[in-house]
């Protein structure tokens, strides 16, 4: 995101300062390294609130392509371009999607979301390693990719959307751990569990009670923040290997290892975005 741009007024400085230099710092990797590429289906997203779960990623995504389209319909948003309408570049993991799938699974345009978490520490709601703010996105068509970056990037409106899925979400996972709870008393009875791991398990239980009961949403994007979005720079040789049998592929830099394809949300998202584009030269 350059500081003159449309997509820059509505944003604080520092926010426009930290995208100017993760542009930089992309640029001088790709010129550096000629094993690297920009993908076409492949998102990075960076400044997560923590609490955002795979589940909460890949929702995110699909409501973005679909508020996206719906904008463009009422005549709010400016729609991709006639070169973007007849790019056809699907995603290389569409396949073994396809082979993974679930019987009665729903196929949607999220072919894999995940956040990256910690492995030493974990969180003490979901049990989960701690997430480390940053995750990825493989959408099933480049078009579609397009339209969730630029709908949910630099978008103000995801954190309280992020909030209410995650309300909505802890209730579910309450539920299961009080299922485990049944079940880990009784292999304590049985000899089976100890009693420190059933501890554990109210322990989390009663964490997790408290949160639900908490009055309004968590946001997790305060102080300006917003997500930051790009499209993801690969290795040639690594990430087609991974992506293709569905393993997660993290770069040793996660700042530096991704590249934009596009800037901005609303109106103008579709004419900065091409700007970003023709500056990485994709």
């Amino acid at each position: 995101m350059f500081p003159n741009s449309p997509a820059a007024a509505a944003l604080p400085e520092a926010e426009v300062e930290k995208r100017q230099s993760s542009f930089n710092a992309r640029r001088t990797l790709l010129r550096s390294n000629p094993s690297l590429y920009i993908s076409k289906t492949r998102l990075s997203i960076r400044q997560l609130p923590l609490f955002v779960t795979d589940r909460g990623l890949k929702r995110l995504a699909i409501h973005a392509v679909r508020e996206f389209d719906a904008e463009v319909e009422a005549g709010t948003r400016e729609g991709l371009s006639r070169a973007e309408e007849m790019d056809e570049t699907l995603s290389p993991a569409l396949a073994a999607r396809k082979e993974k799938r679930k019987k009665g699974e729903r196929e949607t345009s999220v072919i894999q979301s995940k956040v990256v978490r910690q492995s030493e520490k974990l969180d003490p709601l979901t049990a989960q390693g701690r997430s480390k703010g940053y995750g990825f996105l493989e959408m099933r068509s480049h078009k579609e990719a397009l339209k969730v970056l630029r709908w949910a990037n630099n978008n103000k409106a995801v954190g309280e959307l992020f909030g209410e899925w995650w309300k909505v979400e802890l209730g579910e996972i309450l539920e299961r751990t009080k299922t485990s709870l049944e079940k880990a008393r009784e292999a304590e009875k049985e000899g089976k569990a100890k009693k420190e791991e059933v501890e554990e398990v109210e322990g989390r239980v009663r964490r997790l009670e408290s949160r639900v009961a908490e009055k309004g949403t968590e946001n997790g994007m305060r102080g300006g923040k917003t997500l930051m979005i790009e499209f993801s720079i690969e290795n040639v040789q690594v990430g087609l290997r991974c992506r293709t049998s569905l393993v997660l592929w993290v770069p040793a830099n996660p700042s530096g290892g991704q590249a934009t394809s596009g800037e901005g949300h609303g109106r103008q998202g579709g004419r900065a975005g091409r700007e970003g584009q023709k500056a990485q030269g994709h």
